[in-house]
């Protein structure tokens, strides 16, 4: 693996002009709040849309930073976000009228950014980006980035997303706490060279906006079996950890039609199994090795 001090990363703040004039979107992007630091753009996204004497946030507005100082992930956890170098951006997502109902798809949000994120990842990178279910972002068997989607309603009474994207890019590794440098990387690390990350953006915000147009218009039709392609998981024996300390082992099979994950069980430490095929939705899944 290249070392990540042969090949500094970028250590200049976004040339936003340049971003802008790289956008081949129709929405996403098109609205940019920048900060060069900021608490977390999730958060500044959802204040944003919940203030009512406020002028509406369109749908693909983009919340940018190049620093978070109490960055989210999911499940409560911190989004480790050193100054400079990566991505830290949140994206407005506003269903129109006539297309179809957004509440069977909401589940989907979360998958389909991941599918989408990797695509663009890959595309710019050439490297072999997978996705852990839900939506965590690998290389091998470390991790990149994550997605953090929240709901939240609008002082209309219409409802929005935000989609919260983190993405190691150009950061040394010894920015990261050493209880992540183990199962983290970067792609500058992988790759052996920085990454222009007004390129990566410029592809992620095209490709987020065509993925997330056609689930809000079609539903996941279509794309579930390239989201199963692209999932390291499907195939793997797991460990999910779910409420009130139970404890399953089995292997993943399928991604079921609302998006989660069916566990064909080996193991379960409520006894017996209340049964062979477990579908999950919201737990904290680890590969097992073997």
């Amino acid at each position: 693996m290249p070392e990540a001090a042969d090949h500094p990363p970028f250590a200049d703040q976004l040339n936003l002009d340049r971003l802008k004039a790289s956008l081949r979107t129709r929405a996403f992007g098109r609205v940019l709040r920048y900060t060069t630091s900021t608490l977390s753009t999730n958060a500044d996204a959802l204040l944003a849309l919940q203030q009512s004497n406020a002028t509406p946030i369109p749908h693909g507005s983009v919340f940018l930073t190049e620093c978070q100082t109490a960055g989210r992930g999911r499940r409560g956890r911190t989004w480790h976000s050193p100054p400079q170098g990566n991505i830290y951006t949140s994206l407005v997502v506003l269903p129109t009228p006539g297309g179809t109902r957004v509440g069977p798809w909401l589940s989907w949000i979360p998958l389909f950014t991941a599918l989408a994120t990797a695509d663009a990842l890959a595309a710019t990178t050439g490297l072999p980006i997978s996705v852990k279910w839900p939506n965590d972002l690998l290389i091998d068997t470390k991790k990149i980035g994550g997605i953090l989607c929240e709901q939240t309603t609008r002082p209309d009474k219409t409802v929005a997303v935000v989609i919260g994207i983190g993405l190691n890019i150009n950061a040394p590794l010894d920015s990261f706490p050493e209880e992540l440098t183990a199962g983290a990387t970067t792609l500058a690390v992988e790759g052996g060279r920085p990454v222009d990350r007004v390129a990566l953006l410029a592809e992620l915000f095209l490709r987020l906006e065509q993925r997330l147009d056609r689930l809000l218009t079609d539903g996941p039709t279509g794309m579930i079996d390239e989201f199963t392609q692209r999932c390291s998981t499907l195939g793997k024996t797991v460990r999910v950890s779910l409420e009130q300390g139970r404890i399953v082992e089995g292997v993943a099979e399928s991604i079921g039609p609302d998006g989660c994950l069916r566990i064909r069980v080996i193991s379960d430490s409520a006894q017996p199994p209340a049964s062979s095929l477990l579908e999950v939705r919201s737990a904290e899944v680890v590969h097992l090795r073997g």
